[in-house]
C-alpha cells in the first residue's frame, strides 16, 4: 500500500520546490502518492490576519485551536493521509493544526518565526533555531534534483555536454548595472572560444525581459542549442537533463533556489555577484555556508572563468542520504 503524502501549496514556486524534494527524497525508499493541496483562505482579504492569528493560537495549542485555525480556510480532506510537508511561514499555522486535528506527520521547511519545534515532526532550516531534535539542519536547501535524478535526464534525452548559465535578476539586495551586463555577454563569448562547448542560458522570472533581449540578440551567434528564455514561454521548466550534461555550471547569485538546484546536481558550480550587494546577514550566512562547504566556488560577473573545480556529487549523495535517514527517524516510517 503506498504512503500517502500531501504537501501544503501557498502557491510560492521557490517554497513547493522544497515540499517536492522532500517527497523526492522519501520516494526513492518508499512507494509513496503525493498530492499537491493549495492552501486557500475563506476571507482572502484577512489573509495576513488570519495567519498571524494562527501563530499566537499556535503557542498554546489544542484540538480546539487546531479546528479553530482549520476554520479560516477552505476544507483539506486529509484522507487518512500518512504525511503532511508544507513550506513557509504561511502554511505552518495551518499544517500545525492539522497535524493536531488529523494525527499526522508533519515535515515543516522554512523559518519557525518564533514557532515552536514541538509542533512539528521535523523542521527543516539550512541555519539552528532549536537546540531540538525536530530541527533538522541542512547544508543544501531541499529541492526536486539530485546527482542521479540529473544525470539520468541527461542520458535520456542524449544530452551534449555545455557550459550551463542560470541568469536571475534584481532581488534579495542584488542589483545589477547595464555594464555588468555587457561584461557577463563578453565573458560567456570568451568562454565559449576557449572550451568549443556550446552554451546554454536559462533566464528566470527575476530576469528582466529587456536584459532577456540582450542576451539573446548578443550572443545569438553563438551555438545554444538548449537554451530556454523565461519570457518566450519557457516557464516551470525541467533543468535536470541541463544539469546533469553542464561541464560546468554558473549561476547569478541572486537566486538562492537556482543555486540549491545547481548544486543538487553534484556538477562543478560558480556563482557570478555584481558589485552592489545589500543582501540581508542571513543570506550572506546562507551563501558563505556554501563557499565554506566547498558546494560553490564565487566570481564577481565581470571577470570569471572555468576554474578547475571538482564536482561533489558524492558528497551531495551522502547529504541527501542523511537528511533522508533523519526525517524517517522524525516521521517514524
Amino acid at each position: 500500500m503506498p504512503k500517502k503524502i500531501i504537501i501544503l501549496s501557498d502557491n510560492i514556486p521557490g517554497h513547493l520546490n522544497q515540499s517536492e524534494g522532500i517527497a523526492a527524497l522519501l520516494k526513492t525508499q518508499f512507494d509513496c502518492s503525493v498530492r499537491l493541496i493549495p492552501v486557500v483562505y475563506n476571507l482572502h482579504f484577512f489573509r495576513s490576519f488570519i495567519t498571524f492569528l494562527g501563530r499566537h493560537l499556535c503557542k498554546s495549542i489544542t484540538p480546539f485551536k487546531a479546528r479553530f485555525i482549520n476554520s479560516f480556510y477552505q476544507n483539506i480532506e486529509v484522507n487518512h493521509a500518512d504525511l503532511i510537508i508544507a513550506a513557509g511561514g504561511n502554511t505552518a499555522p495551518l499544517a500545525a493544526a492539522l497535524r493536531i486535528i488529523n494525527s499526522v506527520p508533519l515535515i515543516q521547511l522554512g523559518s519557525p518565526r518564533g514557532l515552536s519545534p514541538d509542533l512539528f515532526n521535523a523542521l527543516v532550516t539550512v541555519e539552528r533555531y532549536y537546540d531540538h531534535p525536530a530541527n533538522i539542519v541542512v547544508d543544501i536547501t531541499p529541492n526536486k534534483y539530485s546527482p542521479i535524478i540529473c544525470s539520468q535526464a541527461s542520458h535520456s534525452q542524449n544530452m551534449q555536454q555545455h557550459l550551463l548559465f542560470l541568469i536571475g535578476g534584481e532581488g534579495i539586495g542584488y542589483s545589477y548595472t547595464q555594464n555588468e551586463w555587457t561584461a557577463l555577454v563578453n565573458n560567456i563569448c570568451s568562454l565559449q572560444k576557449i572550451s568549443g562547448l556550446p552554451i546554454t542560458i536559462v533566464t528566470s522570472r527575476r530576469t528582466d525581459p529587456r536584459i532577456e533581449k540582450k542576451l539573446r540578440y548578443e550572443l545569438s551567434k553563438l551555438p545554444m542549442i538548449y537554451s530556454a528564455w523565461y519570457h518566450e514561454g519557457s516557464i516551470n521548466f525541467n533543468l535536470a537533463p541541463l544539469l546533469g550534461s553542464a561541464h560546468s555550471i554558473f549561476v547569478t547569485e541572486d537566486s538562492a533556489m537556482m543555486i540549491s538546484e545547481s548544486i543538487s546536481s553534484g556538477r562543478p558550480v560558480t556563482t557570478l555577484y555584481p558589485s552592489q550587494i545589500k543582501s540581508p546577514l542571513r543570506y550572506q550566512k546562507h551563501i558563505q555556508k556554501y563557499l565554506d562547504s566547498s558546494f560553490i566556488s564565487r566570481e564577481p560577473i565581470t571577470s570569471f572563468s572555468t576554474k578547475d573545480i571538482s564536482d561533489s556529487a558524492e558528497k551531495v549523495q551522502r547529504h541527501s542520504e542523511n537528511l533522508k535517514e533523519k526525517l524517517i527517524e522524525r516521521i517514524q516510517w
